[in-house]
């Protein structure tokens, strides 16, 4: 039938999507940053399982629980058909977040006309690869906005290929910022260019569109937190006011101000930097014949101009625009490249695949491996004898119940931000300032831990603490250790009467 031979072009390139997207889940094995799990698992993981933890922001109310209580039903049909397995526990949101990803690379392919250079750009791009199916807040974000863009009605402009009017778009957004309130810049140009230029009227537009839909997704949002939270909370309102107007994010590390141009930017774009500087060019050249173009650096300005001045820098913050940029940056491949000899295009295409892959598996299976590599071996310790573990390394280094499944004891080190006091010092903080008076301190009236797991370069200075401990793996990290992250994650597991010594004896 004609209908089924319309569909099978559509069927091949999600399948080719697809199969990237679940390939990424099982090639990327590093840790990246905490929140991938400490924002998403951990919580989940204590919703459905009633054990997990839970860092300061779930205690003062600036994260909205939808995306973890998607998660938590995942793992709570785990839990009542018995599949709870630690793999299964692992692996299914990673794929969910992958179908997820699908959904926004092929709605990507559907705005850009179906082009396939914007399919090779967005499927080889590096910093997608790495981040599209981890459990990280950004890569949904990323994802709704990607839909949500693919329905935006963009008028004139020979990078504009649609000329309809949808609203669906609109819920998306809303959903986007409600989960990451750091999308908002983008949508404020966008929605100023929909009321500028919509056929419905900008009134009517604002009054009958606009206001219901953020009514009636906000207040649903808004009741889901409150529910979760125990009283009302308004999470993007949270999140703005503890981390801009009280500048608790700065206490996480602090950039100069032109970290994403310099640094930021051409780090995940890659090699797609040079394509996406050529797109910018010729926009600025041809503003008028590429509306669609400048209407989208406006967006991706003002969102760079505003976060460049918040002092905590993250690669991560500027992972929605990565699909704006490979779409500007695709709108001007595709018209050279009908011009282009058959060479110049394998060069270029080899070039671009080359320069994403060796990141991408550098990346993806060698930087900041240990910590992950360390959790199976420590489920399998706690699963035999119901072992304490203590984590004597920067915070939330690790992931936690999310990957041991197993509600046992463990301890890390804190490092709450100073909410109340300026200049206070944190667990973390005097932890390496003096371990040993910190053991001491900690483990003077109750039984040490069974295992301890920390980076090399502290090893040097717990000797003597440790002298009841016999190493028993030691895990390769990273190449480029920096502060008290280490080239090798150690765990040490207690042995012998030696292990049970009164602290002020081993030190």
């Amino acid at each position: 039938m004609a209908w089924e031979k319309g569909l099978r072009p559509h069927l091949k390139v999600v399948s080719v999507i697809l199969f990237v997207r679940l390939l990424s889940v099982f090639l990327v094995q590093t840790w990246y940053v905490p929140d991938e799990y400490w924002q998403t698992l951990e919580v989940a993981h204590n919703q459905a399982f009633g054990y997990g933890a839970l860092t300061w922001e779930w205690q003062k109310g600036i994260r909205s629980y939808l995306y973890p209580s998607i998660v938590a039903i995942l793992y709570t049909v785990l839990k009542y058909t018995g599949l709870d397995y630690p793999q299964a526990v692992i692996l299914l949101p990673r794929i969910l977040q992958a179908l997820l990803s699908t959904a926004a690379d092929y709605s990507f392919y559907k705005w850009t006309g179906g082009r396939k250079w914007a399919l090779f750009l967005i499927l080889t791009s590096w910093f997608w690869f790495y981040t599209s199916g981890r459990t990280l807040l950004q890569s949904t974000e990323t994802a709704l906005l990607v839909i949500a863009l693919s329905q935006f009605p963009f008028k004139a402009g020979r990078m504009g290929y649609y000329e309809k009017e949808s609203n669906n778009w609109i819920w998306l957004a809303t959903l986007s910022v409600f989960l990451r309130p750091t999308s908002a810049p983008l949508w404020v140009v966008l929605i100023g260019y929909n009321l500028l230029t919509t056929n419905q009227g900008r009134l009517r537009l604002l009054t009958r569109t606009y206001l219901p839909i953020a009514l009636i997704s906000g207040a649903a949002l808004v009741a889901l937190d409150s529910y979760f939270y125990g009283n009302l909370v308004i999470t993007p309102w949270e999140f703005f006011r503890f981390n801009i107007l009280n500048d608790i994010a700065s206490f996480y590390g602090q950039h100069p101000w032109h970290w994403y141009l310099t640094q930021g930017l051409p780090a995940v774009l890659g090699i797609n930097l040079l394509p996406v500087a050529w797109a910018i060019v010729t926009i600025l050249r041809r503003p008028k014949e590429n509306r669609t173009g400048v209407l989208l650096l406006a967006a991706c300005g003002l969102h760079l101009a505003l976060y460049s001045f918040i002092p905590h820098k993250e690669f991560r913050f500027v992972l929605p625009l990565l699909p704006i940029l490979l779409y500007l940056a695709q709108a001007v491949i595709v018209p050279w490249s009908r011009k282009a000899k058959k060479w110049q295009l394998y060069l270029v295409a080899s070039l671009i695949l080359l320069g994403n892959a060796v990141p991408a598996a550098y990346f993806g299976l060698v930087h900041q491996s240990g910590t992950l590599a360390a959790m199976p071996l420590l489920r399998q310790a706690v699963e035999t004898n119901h072992s304490s573990v203590l984590f004597l390394m920067p915070c939330h280094s690790t992931p936690l119940y999310s990957h041991l499944h197993a509600n046992v004891t463990t301890r890390y080190l804190n490092c709450d931000p100073p909410l109340h006091k300026t200049g206070e010092t944190y667990e973390a903080e005097a932890f390496f300032n003096n371990p040993q008076r910190w053991w001491r301190q900690e483990y003077a009236n109750k039984q040490t831990p069974t295992l301890v797991v920390l980076f090399d370069v502290l090893k040097g200075r717990v000797d003597n603490v440790l002298s009841g401990y016999k190493l028993i793996h030691e895990l390769p990290h990273t190449q480029f250790p920096e502060g008290e992250v280490g080239e090798k994650v150690l765990v040490f597991k207690k042995v012998g009467s030696g292990a049970a010594k009164k602290v002020d004896e081993a030190t």
